[in-house]
């Protein structure tokens, strides 16, 4: 029975955790994956072998790629803090036969490995250098004869520094507690035994320190775990210190004589209190939710990232940067943009930083408009400012793109023979290979043939300053682009900029526009109420909902300016109520036009 219910709760763990990382934070897991360049080619792996840890950073890659399909992905997640738990289990049954009644203990080292992946900066090298760790532990544990263990100490504790780096450390600590804990040998094979693991650990990390140029403190502590080279997440520290302090401690708990199941009810109650606590606290689903956007804009699904708004509006620079995008490329953002949150030109096309994120996403913009060789400089930079130095699958094939839209095949080939010894980006490689020099057939794409027309065929030099100059230059060259002519009037709507607004707005009358777009509408009767006392005249054809609602919005605001709360609920959808909302532009429609 209670081998059953061991079976069960380890089973159902590793099933919570399939739907976690399944269905709550799946994006969590194509972030890693499109940051991730994994080669089928012999030097790739020789070179992992270079330094500490490559082998476990080199079984975490083979794994990572597969989290292009999320569902595989979670499944890998939960198997691998499932072994976790397992071989927790095994250990303190190494330590004590009795810790069959503390078993639920073993689940929080997974726990901690849990909420250590959880952190977008944390690498699966990180879990599987630490249950490699840790099954090295199990198999010492497991040895009889003395003269095996002097072997195994000197022959595998050298080969496992090599293969997972710093965490060795784990099994270091594991095996002393063992042996001075458990293992009845004499006081002098313990010694032994310890002095050896000591010499072993020293003559490895010293000879690492001597041929490799890595920080010492790397070499110690470990190279690839996390994003940042530099920091060790506190998550992953506490996870080793407690599979250490665990199998020690377990020594000294007591069997249960009566009660299991209240024992039982007890360690449950807590270990899920303080797991689900340390989890939560570990995740992040602003994050989770830019990571979205994010994919969803590089995979072209403008409908689910508009769906996505409609129920929850998005209120992060990236988010609004993908939702424009996606209102743009299915002819909405005239429409709607101010159906949504908006937070300047910053939402729109913000400006250049020094990151591996950032850039990355605004580089979908800057593609989609046709500016080709500015969406190549912010992803070349997003893939070089990556802080664990590792190459991308989503950089290298948009720089293979953009090089194949700018004509110099060469080095769109160069990229697409990396992509070509990859598991699920071989087969778009191949197919693009067949586009090289192949004028007519890159003309003839539905998408590239596309772009091809719309990017600028001119040299000059780009103003991040001067977004809007950038947009016109790109409408000059081709006055069919409409995605480029709806962001060039965004931008002065968000800039707040009427007067460019009202220079541009001419330039779309042969856009194909059936009736003029919502924001636009908005925008041409706040002019003309400047300075006219009603709607008489108007050069525009402004639906009777928008002069409706514009003269209901100027009487109030003239009766209770400070009324934001009306406002906001009545028209906190309107361009009206982003002007407002930004204390910069105060109306001065006379009392004459709000009678009309």
């Amino acid at each position: 029975m209670q081998n059953n219910i061991r079976a069960f709760l380890s089973i159902l763990f590793v099933g919570i955790a399939f739907l976690f990382w399944a269905i709550y934070y799946p994006f969590h897991l194509l972030y890693q994956e499109q940051y991730l360049l994994f080669l089928y080619i012999p030097s790739y792996f020789f070179d992992k072998l270079s330094y500490p840890g490559g082998v476990g950073e080199y079984i975490a890659e083979f794994l990572t790629q597969f989290y292009y399909y999320p569902y595989l992905g979670a499944l890998i997640v939960a198997l691998l803090l499932g072994g976790i738990q397992r071989l927790m289990y095994k250990i303190m049954l190494k330590m004590q036969k009795n810790s069959i009644d503390w078993y639920v203990l073993s689940f929080i080292p997974s726990l901690g490995a849990w909420a250590f992946l959880c952190d977008e900066n944390s690498l699966l090298a990180g879990i599987v250098s630490l249950l490699l760790s840790m099954g090295i532990s199990y198999g010492y544990m497991s040895l009889s004869r003395q003269w095996v263990k002097y072997v195994y100490v000197l022959g595998v504790f050298p080969l496992l520094y090599w293969c997972v780096g710093g965490v060795c450390i784990v099994t270091l600590c594991l095996i002393l507690a063992y042996e001075w804990l458990v293992d009845s040998i004499s006081i002098k094979h313990k010694s032994a035994i310890s002095l050896l693991m000591v010499i072993a650990w020293g003559i490895s990390v010293g000879y690492a320190i001597l041929h490799l140029q890595y920080p010492v403190s790397r070499l110690i502590t470990g190279i690839g775990y996390y994003r940042f080279p530099t920091l060790i997440p506190f998550s992953g520290v506490l996870t080793c210190v407690i599979v250490v302090l665990l199998a020690g401690g377990v020594a000294f708990l007591p069997q249960y004589q009566k009660y299991r199941s209240l024992y039982w009810s007890i360690q449950s109650i807590v270990v899920l209190t303080l797991g689900a606590g340390w989890i939560y606290s570990a995740t992040s689903m602003k994050k989770e939710r830019d990571m979205a956007y994010d994919y969803w804009a590089s995979t072209c699904q403008w409908q689910q990232i508009i769906q996505s708004a409609e129920q929850n509006n998005p209120d992060t620079p990236l988010s609004v940067v993908c939702l424009n995008l996606a209102l743009g490329k299915t002819g909405q953002l005239g429409e709607r943009m101010f159906q949504f949150f908006q937070n300047g030109t910053d939402g729109l096309i913000p400006d250049f930083v020094r990151d591996y994120t950032i850039p990355l996403t605004v580089n979908e913009v800057y593609f989609h408009l046709g500016m080709i060789n500015t969406s190549q400089r912010y992803v070349f930079e997003a893939m070089e400012a990556n802080p664990s130095y590792h190459k991308s699958t989503r950089c290298i094939r948009r720089l293979a793109e953009t090089n194949l839209l700018n004509g110099e095949y060469k080095v769109a080939a160069k990229y697409l023979n990396l992509l070509k010894h990859t598991l699920f980006y071989k087969k778009w490689a191949e197919e693009t290979e067949t586009y090289l020099y192949e004028e007519d057939k890159i003309n003839s794409h539905p998408e590239w043939g596309r772009l091809r027309k719309m990017r600028y065929t001119e040299d000059f030099l780009f103003s991040e300053n001067e977004k809007d100059m950038m947009l016109g230059l790109l409408l000059v060259h081709n006055k069919n682009n409409r995605l480029a002519f709806e962001y060039l009037l965004a931008y002065t709507l968000l800039n707040r900029d009427i007067a460019s607004f009202l220079k541009y707005y001419p330039i779309g009358k042969n856009m194909g526009y059936a009736v003029i777009p919502r924001s636009y509408q908005e925008a041409l009767v706040y002019v003309w109420t400047q300075s006219h006392p009603n709607f008489q005249g108007m050069p525009w054809s402004i639906s009777p909902v928008v002069m409706k609602e514009v003269t209901e919005f100027a009487t109030h605001y003239v009766r209770a300016p400070k009324d934001e709360a009306f406002f906001l609920n009545r028209f906190g959808k309107s361009y009206w109520w982003y002007l407002k909302s930004a204390t910069i532009i105060q109306y001065t429609i006379k009392g004459r036009f709000m009678s009309r």
